[in-house]
Parts: C-alpha cells; structure tokens; sequence
C-alpha cells in the first residue's frame, strides 16, 4: 500500500492512501462471496444462485460495500504503519475507486502533539497553612446569629449608618424615567418597597450615605453616578437622579451567641458547637489547600514546556467552557442580555481555560503512559456512582445519560488527569 504523509499546520497531516489492485480485488471477491451466501433470488434456494448472475444483479452494492469496507481497513493500516497518534475522526476527501484495479483517498488527521516532558516529579510547592484563628471563628458565629436576627422598629430618630431602611425610590435620567432608559435594569428603576442596609458600600455607589439623616415619612432627591465600566451600557457613567422616600427604619437585633443559641441552632452546647465548626473550617480549608497546590502544579508543568495544540481539540473545549460559564451566570439570575454584551470577553477567557486544559491533558496522558497510571473501571463506576448522588438520580440514568451523550472517553480522561495529579502531589515537595 502506498502511503504519503504531508503536514498541514501544527498537529495535521494529510494521508494519501493508494490501496493495490490486488487488495481491491480481495475485498471485491471477499464482498461478493458475502452476497453470493445471503441472497435471495426467485428459482434459487440461498447461496446457490450463480455468481455471474449475482454479481450481474448487485453489482453496485457489492461495489459500495466494497468501498466502506476498504476505505476503513486502508485507513487503519496506514496509520498503524505511519505510527500515527491520531485524535480525530478522519474525513475522507477525493475517493476514487476502479473495481478490481484500484482504491484510493485522502484524509487530514490531527495528531497527539509531539514534546518532551519536563521534569515532573518533585515540584516545589508552596506550602499552604491551615490555621483557623479565633476570628475566624467569631465571624462565623456572627453570621450565623444574624441570619437569625430580628429587626424592630427603630425610635423616633434620623435614619443613622448600620439601620435597616424601608425605602421607595424612582430612578430618573435627565428627568426620564429610567423604566424608559433601560428597562432590563428594573430593579434599578423603581422599587416601591426595598430594605436597604445603610453602609457605606453596597447596593448604588453613595446612595445610602446620602440618605443619612432622613425621618420616617420624609422624601429625598439622591444622585448615583454609575462607574464608566457598569454593565449596563445605558447607565454607564451617567448622573441618576433617586426620588427617595424613608417609610421604616428598622434595628437589627441579633441573639446573644450561648448555650441556648447553639441548642437552636445545632442541638448542642456551645463549646461543643465551636469545636464542631472549627473542624469544618479545618477541612475546607485543606480542601481548599489541596485545589491550590493541585493548580499550581497545573500552572508549573504547562509553563515548563511548549508545544502545538490540535485545533479542534482547543476548539471543542472552548465550546465546552463558555457554555459552563454561561450555565453557572444563569444559575446566579445573570441575564442573558449581560451575557450578549459580554460574549466576546466570555470567549477570549473561555479560549484561554481552554488551551490550558487541552495542554495539561495531554501533559498528564504522557505521565500516564511512562508511569503506567491507569482508570480502572471501578474507578468511572464510584465517579458515576457520585455524580448520579449529587445530582440526585440513579446510577442507571447517569450511565444512561453518559452512553447517549457518547461520554466515557471524557469521564475516563477526566480521572486519568486527576489520578495523574494525586501521583504528582504525593511526588511534590512543599517549603
């Protein structure tokens, strides 16, 4: 078989498979034997028809299937013969085909990207510490006891910094509503009753300092001025008058963190609650210790070497990111107006997590190989086993919806690099 090897760009070739008359003409009779065995013509049982009349009456179904059947086999051969790592399916371009005499075709593949691993085991790390201070812990159960706190009415005093007021406002542009400005921005627009919490930041720039002072019942004209990079393009550095009017003030009063308060809240004493809570803060934080060194171990190997990504693999993984992206804002009420404005910023961020991740794949595959890591199927099945938990359905459908989404490549890629990543972490040293 005649083979010609062409680069196309980085990670691309071009194969030129030439298939010799007599291969063509095994597979034609291989083909044709097939045909003679399974038909069914009128006067002859099966597999007794003649085989000039067989091949008379299905001569361009023999020669088709002739085709599909060489066309793989050539490609497969070629390959293997080239010693080719090839990562994408072949597209099959200029086919020509004489029956008997010869078969011959084209196909551009992308390649598993050829480099030398840099150094790997023993990376300096930084060492993470995992303290949780006595602050720490304080604040914790401070939030904890204003999510339980109840607001009373204020007395009869000016609106001060850290109440909680009960507001009304309309939001106008040059005397427009801003209703009419930007009316994907309603929130911004009008509120008719609205709790705000008067600090010096949140909610608008400066808009609670300038209510400051106002008395249940009062009305106040307040300006905002937006920042010149607010998503909103409409209001972006524009001047935004406010008609306020204070209708409650409200204290926050939060229960006194003791005995009782912990009993509430965890059917326990205090002490035993605290302990309870440092060993949690304790564990995100290793967790969140090990995410880090995980990364920078991610970040060291990918800047130590340089070689060519396939583009279609980057491609399909910038797909894959944006789309994660856009997912997790939706979940969080982002609009999808914000998201169009924001759309080619998403895709540069997206294309550069991307190539990260299809760089260190292919990192972690060659680590892999020359340590022998495997995925073991019992692996992919307590990953699945996991995943179906968390989502909240059965294993079942999980396998389902992987096998329809044609996704255990991708399941099993994705363990390899984190089973690659548990072996560089044990091999790392941290100062």
């Amino acid at each position: 078989m005649n083979i010609t090897v062409e680069d196309v760009a980085p990670c691309k070739k071009r194969l030129k498979i030439e298939v010799p008359a007599n291969k063509v003409q095994q597979a034609y009779d291989r083909v044709a034997d097939d045909f003679q065995r399974e038909a069914r013509i009128p006067g002859f049982r099966p597999g007794h028809a003649p085989r000039a009349f067989v091949l008379k009456k299905f001569q361009k179904d023999i020669e088709g299937e002739t085709q599909r059947t060489l066309v793989p086999e050539a490609y497969q051969e070629a390959i293997s013969e080239k010693k080719l790592r090839v990562i994408s399916s072949p597209e099959i371009e200029d086919l020509k085909y004489i029956p008997g005499l010869s078969l011959s075709f084209s196909t551009v593949v992308e390649l598993v990207p050829d480099f030398k691993l840099p150094e790997y085991k023993g990376l300096v790390l930084h060492k993470p510490e995992i303290v949780v201070t006595e602050e720490e812990i304080d604040r914790t159960f401070q939030s904890l006891a204003d999510q339980r706190a109840q607001f009373d009415d204020a007395p009869e005093r000016p609106l001060a910094l850290d109440d909680f007021a009960v507001i009304s406002y309309d939001g106008k542009l040059d005397g427009q509503p801003l209703s009419e400005i930007a009316p994907e921005a309603k929130n911004l627009a009008h509120n008719p009753q609205f709790w705000l919490w008067v600090k010096t930041e949140g909610f608008l720039p400066k808009f609670a300092e300038q209510c400051v002072g106002m008395n249940k019942g009062e009305t106040r004209t307040v300006e905002v001025e937006f920042p010149a990079d607010f998503p909103q393009a409409a209001l972006a550095g524009k001047k935004v008058q406010y008609d306020v009017e204070l209708k409650e003030i409200k204290v926050k009063k939060a229960p006194p963190i003791d005995d009782a308060f912990a009993q509430e809240v965890a059917k326990m004493n205090l002490a035993d609650l605290k302990a309870r809570v440092r060993e949690n803060m304790e564990q995100e934080k290793k967790t969140q210790a090990d995410r880090a060194s995980r990364n920078e171990i991610v970040q060291k190997l990918i800047s130590s070497v340089q070689f060519d990504l396939p583009p279609t693999a980057v491609e399909e993984e910038t797909h894959a990111t944006v789309y994660d992206i856009v997912a997790e804002n939706q979940a969080r009420g982002i609009e999808a107006s914000l998201l169009e404005e924001k759309k080619n910023e998403i895709f540069t961020n997206a294309e550069k997590t991307a190539r990260e991740s299809v760089k260190f794949k292919f990192i972690a595959a060659q680590i892999a190989e020359t340590e022998k890591i495997e995925v073991t199927n019992d692996q992919i099945g307590r990953h699945l086993a996991y995943l179906a938990q968390r989502e909240g359905i059965t294993l079942e459908k999980m396998v389902e919806r992987v096998r329809k989404n044609n996704a255990f490549g991708t399941v099993r890629q994705q363990l390899l690099s984190q089973t690659v990543l548990d072996f560089l972490l044990k091999e790392a040293k941290f100062e």
